[in-house]
């Protein structure tokens, strides 16, 4: 019974990393959904801002022992925070509001499967990390189906497409986000996730507040209403706190080539909940998808990681 019991938690233990992307990918995508329902209504900044206040409010009465214990270690690390910070909280997280304000979901879903081929071109370029066969096969079929999602079927979609700034902006997202995840391989091994998180919330409205003020004055100020409210505590518990350490213990975990691979998921769990809170209909190219974006997942997340 005792080897049942140890061999369980063993399966348990393994699995967990790729359960915790799961569960981040979901709630990442709820950020996308709330993103498009709330376009001209909450300021993409001022939504970023104050759901980053929300969630490091949260957090710190469980991390202010311990931001004071790593205190020596975070001065000496502090540029590597910075550079997650300005990664993540600005160039990652905040364009994304911006950009759904302008492109469409055909565009933003196009310029999203780029990610996980850019964590794998960056870590190659940055710190030479290998590559497999059957991560880039991985990709391309998961890339197949996700293509067939927001092309809806129609390789004629292709040539209807228009970029614009919304694009743009999603680049920017991608390139930021990719830049996050690879460089969390640098974070200190004896800083806990929770401590680490809030270090990148506390920095990020430092990083945000002047962005944040010129919102304020020459664009739209953020006001205190139902909407305001909800998209700030959705964003902040759920997005800011849920989904970002839950990706950063996969990430940690895993390894960046890996956990960007689950971005994909991420694209189909958009389109899921887009059919159920924006009234969206399923058709049948979207079984064929699913069947090859979980193929691509698996592949990927099989493959050996490289050591280094």
């Amino acid at each position: 019974m005792s080897l049942f019991v140890s061999h369980f938690l063993e399966r348990m233990i393994a699995i967990w990393p790729y359960a915790a992307l799961v569960v981040s990918m979901l709630f990442f995508a709820s950020n996308h959904v709330l993103g498009r329902l709330i376009p001209g209504e909450v300021p993409p900044i001022g939504l970023s801002l104050w759901r980053w206040v929300l969630a490091s409010l949260i957090m710190l009465p469980f991390t202010w022992k311990g931001l004071i214990h790593n205190a020596p270690l975070i001065r000496a690390h502090w540029k590597l925070f910075l550079q997650l910070t300005i990664s993540l909280v600005l160039l990652g997280n905040t364009t994304v509001y911006i950009a759904l304000n302008y492109t469409t979901a055909i565009n933003a879903g196009i310029v999203a499967m780029a990610q996980p081929a850019a964590t794998i071109l960056l870590t190659w370029v940055i710190f030479q990390e290998t590559v497999s066969r059957r991560q880039t096969i991985g990709a391309i079929i998961a890339g197949v189906g996700v293509t067939i999602v927001i092309l809806r079927g129609d390789l004629q979609a292709l040539t209807e497409i228009r970029f614009n700034i919304g694009d743009v902006w999603m680049v920017v997202s991608i390139l930021g986000f990719t830049t996050y995840a690879i460089y969390l391989r640098k974070v200190p091994k004896g800083l806990p996730p929770l401590v680490l998180l809030n270090i990148i919330q506390i920095l990020g409205i430092a990083v945000l507040l002047p962005f944040y003020l010129w919102e304020t004055v020459y664009v739209l100020p953020m006001q205190l209403n139902p909407i305001t409210v909800i998209s700030v505590l959705w964003a902040g518990i759920i997005v800011a706190i849920g989904a970002l350490l839950l990706w950063n213990i996969g990430n940690q975990a895993l390894g960046a080539n890996k956990a960007s691979a689950f971005i994909y998921l991420r694209l189909l769990m958009i389109t899921v909940l887009a059919m159920i809170i924006l009234d969206e209909e399923l058709s049948l190219y979207h079984a064929p998808s699913f069947v090859l974006i979980v193929a691509g997942v698996y592949l990927v997340s099989k493959a050996k990681r490289p050591v280094n």
